[in-house]
C-alpha cells in the first residue's frame, strides 16, 4: 500500500477515535473544576481507547465480527453514544439486521435517545428502504452542517434511490435539492440532487446539479458514473438537456466521452460520430478512441476500421486504458473468426484489472476451437478473481456463469451433467446470489429434460430454482412446461405456474407457446390456437410450429398445419419434438408442395 493510502487509513482511523481519546485525556485543571480523575479512572478510558483502535485494526484486516464484538463490550462498558454510533456503522456493513439489533440494545441502554441514536436510526431506515421512517427524520438529518456527515447522508440518499425510486417524490427532491444547496462544493450533494431532481422530473435542478458535478468530479469517480447511467436509464432527457446546453469544449474527457455515450443511447449515432470526429480532430483521447472503436462496431464498419480505432487507443492510453482497447479488438476479431490476431491483443492487456476479462475470452478463443479443457481451465482462472470493484468492467459474474455453462452444455450428457452439478457445489459453497443458483438448477433441469430424458429430476430441480427466485417468468415457464413431460402431470398446476410467467412477461413467445400447450393438453385446442398462432408469429422455430401444427391437424385444419410444419423443417427444423409429433401422428411430409401422406388423411 503507498504511503498515501496508509496516511489516509490512520487519519480516518484518528477521526473515530476522537471522542474516546477526549476521554481519556485528563483535562487542563482549572478553579474550581471538578475532582480529578483518579489514577483507576484514567488507565479505564486508555483501555478505552486501545480497545477501540484495536477494534479498528481488526475491521481493516477483515475481522468485521471481531471488531463489532470489541466495540459492543466497550459500549456495555461505557455507553458512550459514539461507540455505539460506531458499532451500527460496522454492523451495517455486515447485514441490516445485525445493525437493528444492536440499535435495539442502545435503546435498551438510552431509552430517551440521543441525537446519535436518531442519526442512526434513520441511517438503518435508509439501507433497509423504510421510506417513510427516511421522511420522517430527513428535515432533520439535512439540517446538519458538519461536512463529513452530510457526505455521507447524501451518500445514503442517492443508495435508497437506486434501489427504491419511489423514495424520490417531489417533497423529498426539494429538500434535498435545498440542502445541496448549502454544500455547493460537495460532489456527493450534486449527485444526491441529480437523482432525486431527475426522478421527480425537475429538469432544470438536475441540470443544473449535472454542471456543478461536471465542476467538482471530472474524472468521474464510480459513483458519479452509476449516477449518471441511472439517469440515463430513468430519464435519459435531463441528460440530453444537459449536453444540449454544455459547451463540450469546456468539459473533461470522461465527460465528452458520456456526452457521446448518451447520444448513442438515444439512437442519435450518426451525431455521436460527429462529434467524436470533431473531438478526437482536436484532442487525440485514449477514451473517446474506445468509444469510436465501440460505435464502429454498432455502424457495422468493418473490422479494420474498428481495430484501428482500438489501436490508436492503445498508442495514446494509460496501462488500464491500453488493456480496455486490447480486450475490445480481441473481441471484435473473435466475432470475426480471426483467432490468432485476437490473441494478440489479448496478450497486450497486462493491466491488473483487465485480467478476469481477459480470462473470460481465452475462454472463448478455447470454445471457438473446441478446446474445453482449456475453456474450463481459463474460466477457473476468471473464478478465482475478486471481480467486484473492477473500473472499466467489460464482463461481469454473470458472464462468467453464462461462460461456464455455455461450455458444459457443449459436452456429452454425462460430462456435462458432472460439470454443472461441480458448478453448483462452487457456487453454493461461496455463498453465490440465489439467481445465480437458480441458474445453474435452471440448466441441469434443462439436461436432465432434453438429453438425459429423465423429467422428474428435471421437475425437482426447478422447483427448488423456483423457490430461489419466486418471481422470475423463464424458471415459472419452464417448470410449468416441464410438469407436461411428467408421465402423470397435474395439468392445473403446471397451468398456474406458466399463467405466473405469462402474467410477468406477457409478450414472450416461448411462454405463449406453453401457454398454448398446456391448454391443448387440457383438452382445449381452440383456447389453444391463439396463443400458439402469436408465439410462431414471433419466434417460428420447430418446437412451437410442432405445437401448432398440432393443434390445427386437431382441428381438422390439416393442410395449414402440414404448411407450417414444412416450413419448419425446410429451416432445418429436425429437432426432435417436431419429428416425434409427425411420427405419432404417423404423417409424412412432402419434399415439395402436395399432400402429406397420414393413415388419417383420407378423412379429410
Amino acid at each position: 500500500m503507498s504511503s498515501r493510502h496508509s496516511r489516509i487509513r490512520a487519519l480516518a482511523l484518528a477521526t473515530l477515535l476522537l471522542p474516546l481519546a477526549a476521554q481519556a485525556a485528563p483535562a487542563p485543571r482549572k478553579p474550581g473544576s471538578q475532582t480529578p480523575l483518579t489514577h483507576r479512572q484514567i488507565i479505564d478510558r486508555a483501555n478505552n481507547l486501545m480497545t477501540a483502535f484495536s477494534s479498528e485494526i481488526a475491521l481493516q484486516q477483515g475481522k468485521g465480527s471481531d471488531a463489532l464484538a470489541a466495540y459492543m463490550r466497550l459500549f456495555r462498558r461505557t455507553n458512550d453514544p459514539a461507540v455505539a454510533e460506531r458499532a451500527v456503522d460496522i454492523a451495517l456493513a455486515t447485514d441490516v439486521r445485525l445493525a437493528e439489533q444492536v440499535l435495539e440494545h442502545w435503546q435498551a441502554v438510552e431509552p430517551k435517545p440521543s441525537i446519535e441514536q436518531k442519526r442512526m436510526r434513520w441511517v438503518v431506515a435508509t439501507a433497509k428502504g423504510d421510506i417513510a421512517t427516511v421522511r420522517a427524520g430527513l428535515p432533520e438529518i439535512l439540517a446538519q452542517t458538519d461536512r463529513q456527515r452530510m457526505r455521507t447522508v447524501f451518500l445514503r440518499m442517492s443508495q435508497l434511490a437506486l434501489y427504491h425510486p419511489e423514495a424520490a417524490d417531489v417533497q423529498t427532491a426539494r429538500l434535498v435539492h435545498q440542502a445541496a444547496g448549502r454544500f455547493p462544493g460537495l460532489a456527493e450533494a450534486a449527485i444526491t440532487d441529480a437523482i432525486y431532481s431527475a426522478h421527480a422530473n425537475r429538469t432544470a435542478d438536475a441540470n443544473a446539479a449535472l454542471r456543478r458535478l461536471s465542476r467538482l468530479d471530472s474524472d468521474i469517480r464510480p459513483i458519479t458514473s452509476i449516477t449518471l447511467r441511472l439517469i440515463a436509464q430513468r430519464q435519459p432527457e435531463v441528460l440530453e438537456y444537459f449536453f444540449r446546453h454544455a459547451d463540450s469544449r469546456h468539459l473533461s474527457p470522461m465527460w465528452q466521452n458520456l456526452q457521446v455515450e448518451t447520444l448513442i443511447a438515444a439512437k442519435r449515432e450518426e451525431e455521436a460520430y460527429r462529434l467524436l470526429q470533431n473531438m478526437l480532430a482536436k484532442t487525440p483521447d485514449a477514451d473517446l478512441y474506445i468509444q469510436a472503436g465501440i460505435l464502429s462496431v454498432r455502424r457495422k464498419e468493418p473490422v479494420a476500421t474498428t481495430v484501428n480505432y482500438f489501436d490508436k487507443a492503445y498508442l495514446h492510453g494509460t496501462q488500464q486504458q491500453k488493456s480496455r482497447a486490447s480486450l475490445l479488438a480481441a473481441m471484435r476479431l473473435i466475432e470475426d473468426n480471426n483467432i490468432a490476431e485476437s490473441r494478440n491483443w489479448l496478450n497486450r492487456a497486462s493491466a491488473p484489472e483487465a485480467q478476469f476479462d481477459k480470462h473470460i475470452l481465452e475462454a472463448r478463443i478455447a470454445e471457438t476451437e473446441k478446446n474445453w479443457p482449456a475453456a474450463e481451465d481459463a474460466l477457473l482462472r476468471a473464478e478465482s478473481i475478486v471481480s467486484a470493484g473492477r473500473s472499466n468492467a467489460i464482463f461481469n459474474a454473470d458472464d462468467l456463469l453464462v461462460a461456464h455453462l455455455r461450455i458444459a452444455r457443449e459436452q456429452p450428457p454425462a460430462e456435462a451433467l458432472n460439470s454443472i452439478r461441480s458448478l453448483y457445489r462452487r457456487y453454493s459453497d461461496n455463498s453465490a446470489p440465489p439467481a445465480m443458483i437458480a441458474i445453474i438448477l435452471e440448466q441441469r433441469a434443462i439436461l436432465y429434460a432434453d438429453r438425459l430424458q429423465q423429467p422428474e429430476k428435471a421437475v425437482a430441480d426447478l422447483k427448488q430454482a423456483q423457490e430461489l427466485v419466486p418471481k422470475n417468468p423463464d424458471i415459472l415457464n419452464s417448470l410449468g412446461y416441464t410438469m407436461l413431460s411428467l408421465p402423470n402431470p397435474d395439468l392445473a398446476q403446471a397451468r398456474r405456474y406458466i399463467e405466473q410467467a405469462l402474467q410477468r412477461r406477457p409478450n414472450s413467445p416461448e411462454i405463449q407457446d406453453s401457454m398454448g400447450w398446456v391448454l391443448f393438453k387440457q383438452g382445449q385446442p381452440q383456447a389453444a390456437l391463439p396463443y400458439l398462432q402469436r408465439a410462431h408469429a414471433k419466434l417460428p422455430e420447430a418446437d412451437i410450429a410442432a405445437h401448432l401444427g398440432e393443434v390445427l391437424w386437431t382441428l381438422g385444419r390439416k393442410n395449414e398445419a402440414i404448411v407450417i410444419w414444412q416450413a419448419a423443417q425446410r429451416k432445418g427444423g429436425d429437432k426432435p419434438i417436431l419429428q416425434e409429433t409427425l411420427q405419432r401422428l404417423n404423417v409424412t411430409l412432402p419434399s415439395s408442395g402436395g399432400k402429406a401422406s397420414s393413415e388419417s388423411n383420407s378423412s379429410q
